[in-house]
């Protein structure tokens, strides 16, 4: 590093002081305002890190649902219903690539629920994405809705349940898509 000893411009006559020599650098005067930015940029990243800022799940890698297992299906209870999904091709791919949603759902004496209206929600909460709803229609015993994923990830999916003789129950998953 160099020291100025000279001012870029020389002063006018007796209208103001010469200015006070700065260090240079390689591509000019230090700034003060640019050093007092990278040490707030440091603290924010260091409160991140030791956990400092606000908690965020979504930040975690978790964004709040039931996690698949390594069949990639998933199982919650809520309000008095069983409700699995099972992701299929397993992982589930993400960027366009549709795949499928098959979703179970039995009451609590373990029976399945029959002409019942289900959709899945899928979203990427860390992107603010969303898939679209997709409705699911019935195959035997479980409900089938094509599964599009706009890119790899994670994601949300959220499934919809509305029995024929009940109010809508809504539960949510975590699907990792490759």
């Amino acid at each position: 590093m160099t020291w100025r000893t000279t001012t870029t411009q020389p002063a006018a006559q007796d209208t103001e002081a010469p200015r006070q020599a700065r260090p240079r650098t390689r591509r000019g005067a230090a700034r003060p305002a640019s050093v007092v930015g990278v040490a707030l940029a440091g603290v924010v990243l260091m409160s991140g890190i030791t956990g400092c800022g606000p908690a965020s799940s979504a930040a975690a890698g978790s964004s709040g649902g039931t996690k698949l297992d390594a069949s990639c299906s998933g199982t919650t209870t809520e309000a008095g219903l069983e409700v699995t999904l099972k992701v299929s091709p397993c992982p589930a791919k993400g960027g366009g690539a549709a795949g499928t949603a098959t979703i179970t759902v039995k009451d609590a004496a373990g029976k399945a629920v029959q002409g019942a209206k289900v959709e899945i929600n899928p979203e990427m909460p860390n992107m603010k994405m969303k898939g679209g709803n997709q409705a699911a229609t019935a195959d035997g015993d479980a409900y089938e809705a094509k599964l599009v994923l706009g890119m790899p990830g994670d994601w949300l999916v959220t499934v919809v349940v509305t029995p024929a003789s009940g109010k809508e129950t809504s539960t949510a998953f975590d699907v990792k898509a490759e």
